[in-house]
């Protein structure tokens, strides 16, 4: 009797994750495991965007691309914005896009930041933020925003790259990323919100515009301008809400359980929103 062979088992399909170490990278990696993908990431320090051959070795084989990696430096800190964020930042992301349209990926999702949205000077007041308010370049390097300018610039031209080449590039601009840390280390977003429960310092919340998917929750200054924001299109696109009360408490509890310094959480209470206020779970 002849014996038939055994169908070969389909290989999943490949994702790869540039700054799979991070906050929002971790928790893209735990996503796309728990969906049955095979994940690529890279997790080297933001500086190696620049280095082609390695982004190339990284979505070899991938359908898609999740670019998260960038640097985050405080503006106070930085003594050569040119070589510390703008390069890393948008030639790093070029080069992620150039690597993907050689490697032939679908889609590309690059994750920029509300920062380069918000600071709109001539944006209409009252009118909800969409895709055509942008950030003011000039405004942002005469007062030497440089994180903020980095994010602008990057998306900028990761847009133009996919007009100009066909590849089909997704932006979303999350604003302070919180919910428990996957990553043995805390991000910037995390350290706002310890400040805050210290009483070092004070935030509204508020969520995102036009965003395809929102990590935990949203913060800005008080003494800014109320911005104009909807989430009305991610509820369009199935996203739902979680109470803002929970996003705080399981993040607290989460750095507890990674022993961050005892003093940046003692005595830290955790208050519920205002009916109107709640914010997202990282979804899609």
């Amino acid at each position: 009797m002849e014996m038939m062979a055994a169908p070969a088992e389909e290989e999943k399909e490949r994702v790869c994750v540039t700054g799979a170490g991070g906050f929002v990278g971790s928790w893209i990696v735990k996503l796309l495991l728990s969906s049955d993908y095979l994940v690529h990431g890279t997790v080297r320090k933001p500086p190696d965007l620049l280095d082609y051959n390695s982004l190339c070795s990284a979505v070899a084989g991938c359908s898609g691309v999740f670019h998260v990696a960038s640097p985050v430096i405080p503006s106070a800190s930085v003594t050569n914005p040119q070589v510390e964020l703008i390069e890393p930042a948008v030639k790093g992301t070029l080069n992620v896009l150039s690597a993907c349209l050689e490697a032939k990926v679908k889609r590309v999702v690059v994750v920029s930041s509300i920062s380069a949205l918000f600071v709109s000077l001539d944006w209409p007041k009252g009118q909800v933020k969409d895709e055509t308010c942008w950030s003011v370049p000039e405004y942002m390097t005469a007062t030497k925003k440089w994180y903020l300018l980095s994010k602008t610039l990057a998306e900028r031209e990761a847009l133009e790259f996919g007009k100009r080449t066909g590849l089909e590039i997704i932006t979303v601009l999350p604003s302070l990323n919180l919910g428990p840390i996957l990553q043995p280390t805390m991000n910037a977003s995390s350290w706002f919100l310890a400040k805050v429960l210290k009483g070092n310092t004070y935030f509204n919340l508020f969520s995102t515009p036009y965003i395809c998917l929102v990590f935990y929750g949203s913060l800005s200054h008080p003494e800014e301008e109320e911005k104009s924001v909807s989430s009305d299109r991610l509820q369009r696109l199935g996203w739902s809400y979680r109470p803002l009360k929970e996003t705080l408490i399981d993040s607290i509890e989460s750095y507890r359980k990674a022993s961050i310094p005892p003093t940046s959480l003692q005595n830290s209470m955790v208050y519920a929103s205002p009916p109107h206020l709640k914010l997202g779970f990282f979804c899609f």
